[in-house]
């Protein structure tokens, strides 16, 4: 591979300080690489980021990079989840500053250190017409408790961060874009409009870019804020791994009997296909 990458993976690595079980964070933080490189293109660059390094060989590639910070973890005095943010959210910012200098990728995505891509995700982002950026829809969520199963979904979006690829020149823009999740201090108003609508942009939001937020069920206002379309990702191209409780995600709301049964109808046996697509080791 010569030239700019195609698209710069930013993973934020939760520190060992903050996480259950650390051999477990670090197995998921192992097969999220190697699905990353089981990609059928290489034009791609990894930029990891965390506190310590995790307790395997990391991959030698040349445009892997793993920047181990040392800036203090953030009180949680306010919680768990809003500090877990704000550390991810200091971590991604060095990922992407590194990988703006090291290679200047085209398209830049999230990628939370659980989750996995498919193998077509980086070949198939090769073919596209440059939009301002691509949603992932269509998904999977991967439940660590019954590994053998897996549960489709449309709404990717709405249960995880690893969602969504952003052209590079538009990673940087700023819009009234950090709500409560990244630790903005609402009114009354703006707290109950952000619990009653997760898809529009929040009033009283304070000042952030379109890279450096966790708000990512209101992408696509945000995109339309500057003025951009967001595209969609035609195909299942990403695992939401949840269940283990080392993740930052806020946990899922209470199931109705409804909810249980449309999980179930969207269940599927892990296939030898799926495990190959997505690494699902």
């Amino acid at each position: 591979m010569t030239g700019k990458p195609r698209i710069a993976f930013l993973i934020p690595v939760s520190s060992a300080q903050r996480v259950k079980d650390w051999h477990v964070g670090c197995l998921y933080f192992k097969q999220t690489l190697s699905s990353i490189l089981n990609s059928r293109a290489d034009d791609y660059c990894i930029v990891a980021a965390g506190h310590e390094f995790p307790n395997f060989q990391l991959p030698q590639h040349p445009r892997f990079k793993f920047l181990s910070l040392d800036h203090a973890l953030p009180s949680r005095k306010d919680g768990d989840y809003p500090a877990a943010v704000k550390d991810k959210m200091i971590k991604l910012a060095a990922a992407w500053d590194y990988a703006k200098s090291a290679w200047n990728p085209e398209y830049v995505m999230k990628l939370d250190w659980d989750d996995l891509i498919s193998s077509r995700l980086v070949e198939w982002l090769i073919s596209t017409t440059n939009e301002a950026g691509y949603l992932i829809k269509q998904g999977w969520i991967w439940r660590s408790q019954v590994p053998y199963l897996i549960q489709r979904t449309e709404y990717f979006d709405r249960v995880c961060g690893s969602c969504v690829i952003i052209r590079s020149d538009l990673a940087d823009q700023a819009g009234p874009f950090l709500t409560h999740v990244e630790g903005t201090s609402l009114s009354p108003e703006g707290h109950r409009f952000a619990v009653n609508d997760q898809h529009s942009l929040v009033p009283g939001s304070a000042t952030g870019t379109l890279l450096l937020n966790d708000s990512h069920q209101r992408y696509t206002a945000q995109f339309d804020y500057l003025g951009q379309r967001l595209a969609t990702v035609p195909f299942n191209a990403a695992v939401c791994r949840v269940g283990h409780g080392n993740n930052a995600g806020q946990p899922f709301g209470t199931e109705t009997a409804r909810m249980l049964l449309g999980r179930l109808r969207r269940t599927r046996f892990v296939t030898p296909k799926l495990r190959k697509e997505f690494m699902l080791d």
